[in-house]
């Protein structure tokens, strides 16, 4: 029986649960709806969720990931999580998505309250991109050697190594809550905002840092090095590095199984680059 014929390996599950990507895109058209409703209603029966300073309401730590400006700003988060959140789930399970969502929406909502401290105050946050930026950096931090398409401005396509994107993410970031976000929330005479922003930056970085501290304690060779161009830096497994040129089947067996057990306890996603060219090697040959 080859990889492929595995039941983990095509993905199968032996429970017909709604997969919680799922759930989460379902719960945000829901609340964009009803904020929709809201609108129309004149009425204010989602007026508790946003992150506001000074209001600092404990449920509005999460809450306001759910609430989204226009249909643009869902439609883009949502796409985006839709992207990375599939690979996720589909490698390490649905409860760890839901960890590193969670743990992304209470990062950015932390980095963006501490950016505020000292302030005008008034600000008010919304959307999910603090767990989006969580997810990609999570999702994507053993992975970015590989090339994907980048539509700019939705239009032209760019192809582009993983690694450019998670940079560039960062740059944009970075810029955008030093430029912009922070002096625009204070009132310094020294610092003041090269352009006008409604971005809220501070939680889009809240969420980059949690995805790579998330990534580096999974042992996802994630790191917001921009500079560096590494193939990964990490070691291969004992038992690749042992394996000889003439391998007997017994011994290809042996090896894949090692692999398989990894897969089995750790995911899919716990795998090297070069374990899974191997794992693919090692299956042909035992077809």
């Amino acid at each position: 029986m080859g990889v492929a014929d595995r039941t983990y390996m095509r993905g199968e599950s032996s429970s017909s649960k709604i997969p919680v990507l799922h759930i989460v895109l379902g719960v945000l058209v829901a609340v964009f709806v009803l904020g929709l409703i809201e609108e129309s209603a004149h009425a204010r029966f989602l007026e508790w969720m946003p992150l506001t300073e000074g209001d600092f309401a404990p449920w509005t730590w999460l809450t306001y990931a759910l609430v989204h400006a226009h249909v643009l700003h869902l439609v883009f988060n949502g796409w985006s999580l839709w992207w990375v959140g599939t690979q996720v789930e589909g490698e390490q399970g649905g409860l760890v998505l839901f960890r590193v969502l969670i743990l992304g929406v209470l990062a950015g909502a932390l980095v963006w309250w501490l950016s505020g401290l000292g302030g005008q105050g008034g600000s008010q946050i919304i959307g999910i991109s603090a767990a989006v930026m969580a997810v990609m950096v999570y999702g994507l931090a053993d992975r970015k050697d590989e090339m994907v398409t980048i539509l700019i401005f939705f239009i032209i396509p760019v192809p582009m190594r993983i690694r450019w994107v998670l940079r560039a993410l960062w740059i944009v970031t970075l810029c955008g809550w030093i430029f912009a976000e922070l002096p625009s929330r204070h009132t310094w005479s020294f610092w003041q905002s090269a352009w006008d922003t409604d971005v809220a930056h501070s939680a889009h970085l809240g969420g980059l840092v949690a995805g790579a501290v998330l990534a580096m304690l999974a042992g996802r060779k994630s790191t917001p090095s921009f500079f560096v161009q590494t193939n990964d830096g990490v070691e291969d497994a004992p038992y690749l590095k042992a394996a000889q040129p003439a391998l007997t089947s017994a011994d290809a067996r042996i090896e894949m199984d090692h692999l398989l057990d990894k897969i089995s306890t750790e995911g899919f996603g716990s795998l090297t680059p070069t374990e899974r060219q191997r794992l693919e090697q090692l299956s042909n040959r035992l077809r």
